[in-house]
């Protein structure tokens, strides 16, 4: 290369980081596209993922919180019975469903930084309505608030900072962004426990208002989140995308598996008298975690879909050994092995879905996707609780039996999509 006729140039993005491209005079424009299609910018082309991170992560914290001292608080202040006591608790997850494939076509109309920051609001006004709730009704209305907040500030994110990364690294960056749901949802309920025994409930209810501000700051002083341009008009981008209808599917029966284990393996293992019952679901989420933030490249290094098999594989071999095993250290070792597989099936999908889907429909689809998630954990509880009525064991056989089910699916529409 002639040092006369060449230039460095120095490119700097959000959440600083920076490219050196040597280029020719006239090839200066083409390689400025080639450093932002690099895999340096790949996880932040157009997305400060840190921040979207940290905000996600504050939010659910406050619902981890809430999560924890809400039966407590429910039955203690308003006296109701033990079914508004679930519904109290469930009714938010139950709006973050819905919310999820609304906020998403919102993001594919509008762009993904004014969902976010609505998200984000609307997470911190149901904060300040649970420390004002004068009864039970307003309580719930608090709950749709901050779930329907929830919803559209996750889902917006995730679309957001994969708006920002090629196909080749979607998965990874999906999967570690999860994290920050799955980070705040550990962290939540110790900090909720920590306040309510210190300073009372309402001091949990105090941090769910102001937390969000803090993440809304993080997010108000940030640019980009642009729509996708879509050459077609709004009205023809579908409310059900196809690229979502197969992974939604499978990703329902997949889930039941969580639900079953979050319901059913700590009484399964009080009823076999058990020491280890005690960190059993603390295995689980340690291998969970690991597995999640460890092994998410390998859906892009591997293709998500010989790595959803392999996933789905691994749940359904630590479901069946959960519905069989006896022995204490057996039944931690399946946990562990159902916690990996688990852990690896959502960033396959998001893969998979952001790979399919067009462009202007692209967020649409990941919020139809995460939503099956909540459906499949919905199923999951009360299906195991139901079925472990005659024996705990059969709740975890019949998850595994789902997991062949999501299998199936999974592989008929990637069949169709291929």
């Amino acid at each position: 290369m002639n040092p006369k006729s060449s230039r460095v140039v120095l490119i700097i993005r959000d959440d600083s980081i920076a490219h050196i491209a040597f280029a020719r005079d006239q090839d200066l424009e083409q390689s400025i596209q080639n450093a932002f299609a690099s895999p340096a910018f790949a996880k932040t082309a157009d997305a400060p993922v840190l921040r979207l991170w940290l905000n996600a992560f504050a939010g659910y914290v406050c619902i981890g919180s809430m999560i924890q001292v809400m039966p407590a608080y429910v039955q203690a202040r308003f006296t109701v019975s033990p079914y508004a006591v679930g519904v109290a608790v469930t009714v938010g997850f139950l709006a973050t469903m819905i919310a999820r494939p609304i906020a998403g076509r919102l993001v594919d109309a509008r762009g993904a930084r004014g969902i976010v920051m609505a998200g984000t609001i609307g997470a911190a006004l149901g904060g300040v309505a649970h420390l004002l709730a004068p009864n039970y009704f307003c309580l719930i209305l608090a709950r749709l608030m901050l779930g329907l907040g929830e919803g559209a500030l996750f889902t917006a994110s995730i679309g957001w900072v994969l708006s920002g990364a090629t196909n080749k690294r979607s998965g990874g960056i999906a999967g570690r962004f999860g994290l920050s749901m799955w980070g705040g949802l550990t962290v939540g309920p110790i900090i909720g426990a920590a306040l309510d025994a210190i300073f009372g409930f309402r001091a949990v209810w105090l941090m769910a208002s102001v937390l969000p501000v803090a993440g809304l700051i993080l997010v108000a002083t940030t640019s980009g989140g642009e729509a996708v341009r879509d050459v077609r008009p709004a009205p023809s981008r579908s409310w059900f995308p196809a690229a979502a209808r197969g992974p939604s599917g499978s990703y329902v029966f997949s889930s039941i598996g969580y639900g079953v284990i979050a319901s059913c393996l700590v009484p399964r293992m009080t009823t076999l008298d058990l020491p280890e019952r005690n960190f059993a679901l603390a295995v689980f989420g340690v291998a969970f975690l690991g597995a999640r933030f460890l092994a998410s490249p390998l859906v892009d290094h591997l293709g998500p879909r010989r790595m959803l098999i392999a996933a789905l594989v691994v749940e359904i071999v630590g479901l069946l050994g959960l519905g069989v095993a006896r022995d204490g250290g057996m039944i931690l070792a399946m946990a562990a092995l159902a916690g990996i597989g688990i852990a690896l099936i959502y960033p396959c999908y998001i893969a998979m879905v952001a790979a399919a889907a067009n462009g202007g429909e692209r967020t649409t689809a990941l919020g139809f996707v995460i939503s099956a998630w909540d459906l499949g954990v919905a199923i999951g509880g009360p299906l195991g609780g139901l079925l472990s009525s005659h024996n705990y064991a059969t709740g975890f056989i019949a998850a595994a039996f789902c997991g062949g089910i999501s299998m199936l699916v999974a592989q008929i529409w990637c069949g169709h999509s291929a």
